[in-house]
């Protein structure tokens, strides 16, 4: 039931903060002070007074520093100190994110609101089959855009629903009638009929008959381990980033000959991409 059912059935909680990204090599925000990017600028200049350290602006320059935009979803039962992944993506003109790091940045749910939690560490991007001055699409580098695995850290409590109102609905990650009747059979066939009721294709009621000595909290556990079988739906992801190509359940490829770059992919049909081509005929 877990590959299904959302895991707290609560909904995330977003943050987003503004930060530096410092350490890139000659690829961060282009313009001197007072130029286009005159607020990575004033950051900068902002950030190091917290030091004591006064630099007039228009002797700075910031082309190892980039003014990016950090977003995350987080749980809100996560505790203080707890970690998550975060997102960066460039704000300014720099081009490439590739080998910065993230100074340490508040994160917020709302404009003005106060910091629920901080991001900072080595920012990771993705080195795919990129070539470096491939046209922008498919095989195209995108470096203005990165991830910074664990660098949130929850900094102190999160606004959170009460756990002992939750627990009474499953909230299924991809709405499907099919996939919910399966799940509420299921749960029926061990529990005993009128245990699970679906409400729509994206919920599935819950009335569980609890045995002695055994606390609701433990019951929805073992409830998520009970095995559902669905069959997957055929589905292929392309990530327009780098072209990769990932495909899921039962498939089907008509014939097609696919190249790029110096590949060459040839499905069904008896062709042989390796084999040299027949000469042509000579008239008769």
């Amino acid at each position: 039931v877990r590959d299904y059912v959302i895991g707290d059935a609560a909904a995330p909680l977003r943050l987003v903060g503004y930060g530096l990204v410092a350490g890139l090599d000659g690829t961060g925000d282009r313009a001197m002070g007072g130029g286009q990017n005159g607020q990575t600028v004033s950051s900068i200049v902002n950030l190091l007074r917290r030091f004591d350290v006064v630099v007039p602006p228009q002797l700075l320059r910031s082309r190892n520093v980039a003014a990016v935009l950090v977003t995350a979803e987080v749980s809100p039962y996560l505790r203080a100190g707890g970690r998550f992944d975060v997102q960066v993506a460039s704000i300014g003109d720099a081009p490439s994110l590739r080998g910065g790091v993230l100074f340490m940045t508040p994160l917020v749910a709302e404009a003005g609101g106060a910091p629920l939690a901080t991001a900072q560490g080595g920012v990771v991007l993705s080195d795919g089959a990129a070539r470096p001055g491939a046209a922008r699409g498919y095989g195209a580098r995108v470096e203005t855009s990165a991830r910074i695995p664990g660098g949130g850290m929850v900094e102190g409590e999160l606004p959170r629903p009460a756990f002992a109102d939750a627990g009474t609905t499953l909230l299924l990650r991809d709405p499907d009638i099919a996939v919910a009747t399966r799940i509420a059979t299921v749960i029926d066939s061990v529990y005993g009929a009128g245990t699970a009721r679906v409400d729509d294709p994206g919920a599935i009621a819950l009335t569980l008959k609890e045995p002695a000595g055994l606390a609701r909290n433990t019951a929805l556990a073992k409830l998520r381990e009970l095995p559902v079988r669905v069959a997957r739906a055929a589905r292929v992801v392309i990530d327009a980033r780098d072209g990769t190509v990932v495909a899921g359940g039962d498939v089907s490829v008509g014939e097609a000959i696919v190249t790029h770059g110096g590949l060459t992919l040839a499905i069904g049909g008896g062709v042989d991409p390796a084999a040299p081509a027949a000469p042509p005929a000579t008239p008769g």
